[in-house]
This record gives structure tokens, C-alpha cells and sequence, in this order.
């Protein structure tokens, strides 16, 4: 809330959860038998391997922790005790100790994942089905999106976690927002690569790049790589998994997680294993030009079981498919993305530290948007460019029983857009064709320190963060003609943001749990403008959250959860100056949710009632002289459904999901322009849905596999200004694509938009002429990419 305010009645609200939140998360543990596991996940290997005695599922979640493995077996953990393993000289070792007597086994599918299986009583002469590593898109594993390790059947939270298959089946761009057409309730708009913002469960400002901070938090790992700048668009090579969390999740992650929070967990250097991997693509676009991409992945142990370097690169041509008639030019929106990143891994004793880097840099020689089906008429070029920097420290281990984790950061990103402006030529004085440069740039600097008991019945975490951003913006009028430049805005944000966070859970009887959150904050910004003057927003409150939770071995989970999230204030440029100063946002959620099985294994669904209410939302608009402000929109809610499942008849699996949403403006603000005929929230529809399907087989004894995916994206709008708003959505795409192993060998044929179908996708084009043309931002054509990928 900011100083000197009333508190609200949701406000007393939080302030009485605090006497809970700490004697959930300080109540000795009560001691029961722990839920089944199926699949573990987590940190490299290291010598030496001691797992301390318990339940099979305690040690083999022990043995994943330390070891960095994933364990999985069909069905239910059988209720066995282990015995205290000591100095176990690999994972092999340890398995077979753990498993001596019980009747089961361990066999190794691949370098990081092993499979628990009863030890056959005969041996089969008929065709043994083929074992593929755990599909992340369903089943029960270890995921770190609380920030400790928890089991996915024992989270309580509409989470989408996305690995092997899934990431495989990116095809001619592999970003993170192509990722998201396979998440449920997940949505991004189509700017182009590097200028994208990607929004969640309905909580969507607008489509516009301002200065105001996403409403996404944005991870790499354990690093915050997000704070008020688009999606980076890192191109997904050496990534173990991405994990979606819905929901406003301002307990953990703090100030901007309104909508949720996305995690790109890269592969772990390991520390035993030489290994390396390549991979080529070749891309085409239908009535568009060609493309093609080269990565390479390398592990390399320095001081095997000790010191680790893991390296990864890229080098990307996206094609173009937009023509502008204007210039005489095909193709413009060709794109150019290439990085690396690289991770150093130092164990020592039960301690480990690794230092990663990641540099990227796109260069868009042209915008993607059209005015006239896929073409379009400029004066000039309008690249884009979006460079990316970031540097991170991570120190974990054990102080007792306890984990404990240190991260330290730092983010560079600078993008920048070039519009043709020549339509205020005339206004400005400057020779037409008139140009608008815009440089920005954003950096991060944050610290986090956190302890947590993942193994205790009754888990907890607590830590406390601090974080630094500063951001920049440098727009300028630039004439071809030989005019001098003429500067058109200049603004600096300054944000502090200092926190503390707990949150533990409570048994309250064999199936049900409580689990309660708190987060302090304290926010500082400074904002300085051309006009306005430097001013300073201050905002101290608290974040709460609350989970009750019922689980059952043999069906799953089901939960009622409570959750808040807030923006810190900000100031308009666009506002009267009375009205300038823009109360920080405020989103409050509600949501039952589930996590099922039916027949066993044979059938999985999840979904979620939900409604939210979101008080001073901010919104991105464009002014009247073609620049992007900030205003105070007004109040808003959104209630819906989410509904997805999985259908495993192997070797066909089938995974579908749905999302009903209602999100709308129920109030406004004096200073915001909007239709009241149409209150819809941007970007986001009323209605989307996404149906998969898949079959593995043998070609020759050579495994294969085929798969078919369609999507369909309801109606939905671009702006709340009816002076700038044109409709998008209500389209559909089908992809498809298939995938043969060869000898170490991988060819693979994906086919995006596979009707070529025409619609308007969620952007905008240039902002100087949105009020006087219809502008698009079609989807992609139909594309099709040809990979290979080498394991060395």
C-alpha cells in the first residue's frame, strides 16, 4: 500500500495472516508416511553419494538431490524401508544397494535418467517396447518453481511444465513464446523476436512495449532476467525443462508477478561425463524466403567429480515472409539471433558453485507487421534489435539437514525499434522521410539468500531478496534528409525493491495440508522525465498467500489457494499533471484447483476455477504524438475455467487443454479512454483450447515417432483505446511433424501452420500511423523445418 493510505479490508486481511504464516512454518513436524513418488530431479552428481535411511521415496528423492538424475516408474512407490547408504561410488552403486531384496531394479535409459522396474520373472520373446525418457509435460517430478524442491503431485498450484518432447517439437524459431502455444492459459503477442511480452491466466495491460514493468516474472534457473523489458527470446538449446506457474506468485518471487512466474531451467554442468551434442535446421516459409540455425552443446570435467565446464552456442536465420511494396523490398522482417551461454560447476564436500553466463543478440532488419494481406508500404526500414547479457552466481548446499541456497545476478538488456514518422514531417519541421529512433536499455541487479527443509512433512522455506533495476529510454526524430536530430523524450526509472519471504506447510490430518506464505515489502522509484521533473514513489505493504490442500495416493490433489501480487507506482507522461502520479498495481486471486489420475496412470487431468480482482491497472497506450504513455486504466476482474488432461493408450498419447476466461474492466479512470460497449482485456481471449496427439514406433527397429497439435485462439483485441484497437484472434493452426533415430542420429521434419492459415495475431506495427491504418501481425505462414541432430 503506499504511505499514508487507508488500509483496505483485503490489506487487514494479509496483515492477519502473519501470526499464522509463522506457526505454520515454525510448528514441529508431525511425522507421517510420506505420499508415492514416481520421478525425482535436481542437482549433478557428485562422489561419494550417502543416503540417510527412510522410505524409498525419502531416498530416492535423496539420491536425485545430490546426483542430478531423473528416477521414474510406472505407477506407485511400494512401501519399503532403506538403510543408510554409505559412500556410494556412483549412481549405479547406490541403486543397487537401495534396491537389494525388494524384488525391483534400476536400468538406465539415458545419461540422466534411470527407470524403477519389478525384476522380471521371465524373460519375453515378443518385442520390447521402447523406453523414452519422462515427457515433462505430465507425470510426477521433482520441480523447483517454489523455490525448493517439491514433488509435482504434492504442489498445489496450476503449474505447466514443459521438457523433452515438448522442447523437441519447436521448430524454426525454438524461443520461449513459440514454447507457450503449448501451455494452458498462456499468451504473447507477436511483435517479433526479442520485442515480445508474454502474459498469463488472463492478467494482460496491453500489447504495447512501454517502460511499465512485466507482469510475467521471467527466470533463468534461480536468476530474475525480467524486470520492465520484452521477452529476451533466448533460443531454448541445453534446457532441461520450462515451468509456467499461474497465478499471481508475489509471495516468492515478489513485485510483478501478477500474471505468474516462467522458469527455463537449463541442463546442469555435469561433473563425471564428457558429453556433446550438435544439431543443424534448415527452415522454410511458405511465401517467404529460407532460414537455418546451428547449436552445439559441449560437457567437459575439468576435475572429474569435482570441477565441470558445460558450453552451448547458436547461430540463427529466421526467415522473412512480410513484403513491402513501399521500397521495393521482400522478405524484410528476415531475422538474425545468435548467443551462447556457458556454466562452470564447483563441488566441494556437500557444497556446490556455479557460475553462468549468457550473451544473445537478434537483429530484426524490419518489422513484421502488414497492412494489405502480407505486405505493407514504408518510406524506410524499420529494424529492430534486442541484445542480452546476464551473469549469475549460485552457492547451494547443506547446513545440517537444511538447503541452503545464495544467487547473485545481473542482467544488461538493450533493445531498440526505428518507425518511419514522416507522417509528422510537416509538425516537426524536419525533412521527410522522417524517422524515430528509440534506444532502451534495462539493467538488474539482485540478490537472493534463502534456507528450506524440503524433507519434512510439514516443508518450509524462508530467505530474503534485494533488488536493483534501472532502465532507460532515448527517442529521437532523425531525418534522412539531413536534419539535424531532435530529441523527442528522455526517461529513467530507478527502482529498489527489498523483501523478506516465508512459507511453510502444516499437516492438519493424513490428507490434508495448509500451506501459508507471507512476503515484506519495500519499494523505492525514482522517475525522471523531460516533463515531468524527477519524482519518487515509495511502496511498503505485504504479498500473503494460502493453500489448503488435499492429496490421496491413488487419485491425486486437490486445492483452494488464495494468492496476491502487486506493481510498484509509476508516473504518466501522457496524464494531466494532477493525475500523473499511477497508483501501483494490486491483483488478488482465488482459485480451486486439481491434479488428477484415472485408471491408474491411463488417464491425467488438471484444470482450475479461478477469479481475480486487479485494482489500478496499468496500461501501455500510444499518445497522440505516436509515443507510448502509461495510464491508470482502472479496475478489473476475470473469472474462468481451465481444463487439460492427458491420455496415455500407448503408443498414442493425447493431451488437450481448454481455457474459458471472462476478463474485464469494471471501472475506469478519469484519464483512460475506453468503449464501454467493450470492456474486454487485451491480448487475452474469452475463449482458447489446444489438442495434441502423438505415437511411437518402430521403423525397422529404429524408434520413431509422429505428432499432430492444433490450436485454436478465440476473439480478442488490441488496445482499450477504440481509436487504436482492431480485432484479432479467432483463428486456428495445426502443426505436425515426425522424428526418426539413427545410429546416435536424430532427423526430425516439423510443419507449423500446416493449412497456412491467415490471421491477425496479437502486435502492432509502427505507432505513428496505428490511428489512421488498419495494421496486422499475421501469423506465421506455413513453415517447415528440417533438423538434425548428432550426439557425440
Amino acid at each position: 500500500m503506499d504511505r499514508g493510505s487507508s488500509i483496505s479490508f483485503a490489506q487487514s486481511c494479509r496483515y492477519a495472516l502473519v501470526a499464522s504464516a509463522a506457526w505454520c512454518i515454525w510448528t514441529p513436524p508431525l511425522h507421517a508416511e510420506a505420499p508415492h513418488a514416481e520421478q525425482a530431479h535436481a542437482e549433478q552428481a557428485r562422489p561419494g553419494l550417502t543416503i540417510p535411511a527412510g522410505t524409498l521415496r525419502s531416498a530416492l528423492d535423496a539420491l536425485a538431490r545430490q546426483s542430478g538424475i531423473s528416477i521414474g516408474m510406472a505407477g506407485s512407490l511400494p512401501d519399503l524401508r532403506v538403510r543408510r547408504i554409505d559412500r556410494a561410488r556412483d549412481v549405479g552403486d547406490a541403486l543397487r544397494r537401495m534396491l537389494a531384496g525388494s524384488g525391483l531394479r534400476a536400468v538406465r535409459v539415458d545419461a540422466s535418467t534411470w527407470r524403477v522396474e519389478a525384476v522380471p520373472q521371465k524373460i519375453s520373446r515378443s518385442p520390447r517396447r521402447r523406453v523414452t525418457p519422462p515427457d515433462l509435460a505430465s507425470g510426477d517430478i521433482i520441480v523447483t518453481a517454489s523455490k525448493r524442491d517439491e514433488r509435482l503431485s504434492d504442489l498445489p498450484a496450476s503449474i505447466s511444465i514443459a521438457g523433452g518432447q515438448v522442447l523437441g517439437r519447436l521448430a524454426g524459431r525454438r524461443g520461449l513464446v513459440d514454447l507457450m502455444a503449448s501451455a494452458d492459459s498462456a499468451f504473447s503477442t507477436n511483435l517479433g523476436p526479442g520485442r515480445d511480452r508474454i502474459f498469463l491466466r488472463g492478467v494482460a495491460d496491453s500489447a504495447f512495449n512501454g517502460t511499465s514493468q512485466s507482469l510475467v516474472s521471467l527466470y533463468l534457473d534461480d536468476a530474475r532476467i525480467g524486470y520492465a523489458a520484452p521477452d529476451p527470446d533466448l533460443r531454448l538449446v541445453d534446457v532441461d525443462r520450462v515451468e509456467v506457474l499461474r497465478g499471481p506468485q508475489g509471495t516468492l518471487y515478489g513485485t510483478g508477478a501478477l500474471g505468474g512466474v516462467v522458469r527455463i531451467v537449463t541442463v546442469a554442468p555435469d561433473l563425471d561425463r564428457f558429453t556433446g551434442s550438435a544439431a543443424i535446421e534448415g527452415t522454410g516459409v511458405a511465401n517467404g524466403s529460407l532460414g537455418g540455425a546451428v547449436e552445439s552443446i559441449v560437457n567437459v570435467p575439468i576435475l572429474p567429480g569435482t570441477l565441470a565446464l558445460r558450453a552451448s552456442g547458436w547461430s540463427e536465420t529466421m526467415p522473412g515472409w512480410i513484403d513491402d511494396t513501399g521500397r521495393n523490398r521482400r522478405d524484410v522482417n528476415r531475422t538474425r539471433r545468435i548467443g551462447g551461454r556457458a556454466a562452470l560447476r564447483w563441488s566441494f564436500g556437500d557444497w556446490h558453485a556455479t557460475l553462468d553466463g549468457v550473451a544473445q543478440r537478434i537483429d530484426a532488419r524490419d518489422s513484421q507487421y502488414a497492412t494489405d494481406g502480407l505486405s505493407r508500404a514504408t518510406r524506410i526500414a524499420e529494424p529492430q534489435d534486442n541484445d542480452f547479457t546476464a551473469a549469475t552466481l549460485t552457492l547451494q548446499g547443506l547446513i545440517g539437514k537444511l538447503d541452503a541456497q545464495a544467487t547473485t545476478a545481473f542482467v544488461d538488456q538493450e533493445f531498440g525499434s526505428t518507425y518511419d514518422a514522416s507522417v509528422l514531417a510537416s509538425l516537426l519541421g524536419p525533412t521527410a522521410p522522417l524517422a524515430y529512433i528509440e534506444d532502451r536499455s534495462a539493467q538488474l541487479l539482485s540478490q537472493e539468500i534463502r534456507v528450506s527443509d524440503p524433507t519434512a512433512r510439514h516443508p518450509w522455506i524462508v530467505g530474503a531478496t534485494i533488488l536493483h533495476s534501472t532502465s532507460r529510454l532515448d527517442g529521437r526524430y532523425f531525418s534522412t534528409g539531413g536534419s539535424p536530430a531532435v530529441t523527442a523524450r528522455r526517461d529513467e526509472e530507478d527502482v529498489i525493491d527489498a523483501a523478506l519471504f516465508a512459507e511453510g506447510t502444516q499437516q492438519v490430518t493424513q490428507t490434508l495440508d495448509l500451506k501459508l506464505g507471507l512476503r515484506a515489502f519495500s519499494t523505492i522509484s525514482h522517475l525522471e522525465q523531460v516533463d515531468p521533473d524527477r519524482e519518487r514513489a515509495a511502496r511498503v505493504g505485504v504479498t500473503p498467500s494460502a493453500t489448503l490442500s488435499w492429496h490421496r495416493d491413488d487419485l491425486g490433489l486437490v486445492w483452494l489457494r488464495y494468492a496476491s501480487a502487486v506493481r510498484p507506482a509509476g508516473v504518466s507522461r501522457t496524464a494531466p499533471i494532477a493525475d500523473r502520479r499511477i497508483p501501483g498495481d494490486e491483483l488478488q486471486s482465488l482459485e480451486l484447483g486439481w491434479r488428477i489420475r484415472v485408471g491408474g496412470d491411463l488417464v491425467a487431468l488438471h484444470g482450475a476455477v479461478f477469479g481475480s480482482v486487479w485494482e489500478h491497472l496499468r496500461s501501455d497506450t500510444v499518445g497522440a504524438d505516436g509515443l507510448l504513455g502509461t495510464v491508470d486504466a482502472g479496475n478489473a476482474n476475470n473469472y474462468g475455467l481451465e481444463l487439460g488432461g492427458r491420455l496415455d493408450l500407448a503408443p498414442v498419447a493425447i493431451d488437450f487443454s481448454m481455457t474459458l476466461q471472462r476478463a474485464r474492466l469494471t471501472s475506469t479512470s478519469s484519464v483512460a479512454t475506453v468503449d464501454d460497449d467493450d470492456r474486454r482485456l487485451p491480448v487475452v481471449p474469452d475463449i482458447s483450447a489446444r489438442l495434441a496427439a502423438s505415437r511411437n514406433f518402430d521403423v525397422r527397429g529404429l524408434p520413431a515417432q509422429v505428432y499432430a497439435a492444433a490450436r485454436y485462439i478465440g476473439r480478442t483485441r488490441l488496445s482499450f483505446d477504440p481509436l487504436l484497437d482492431r480485432p484479432a484472434g479467432r483463428y486456428a493452426t495445426i502443426d505436425a511433424g515426425s522424428s526418426i533415430d539413427i545410429s546416435g542420429r536424430r532427423w526430425s521434419v516439423d510443419v507449423t501452420n500446416l493449412l497456412d492459415s491467415r490471421g491477425n495475431s496479437f502486435g502492432f506495427g509502427n505507432p505513428f500511423t496505428l490511428g489512421s491504418t488498419m495494421q496486422t501481425v499475421p501469423v506465421r505462414p506455413r513453415t517447415i523445418t528440417l533438423r538434425l541432430a548428432i550426439g557425440l
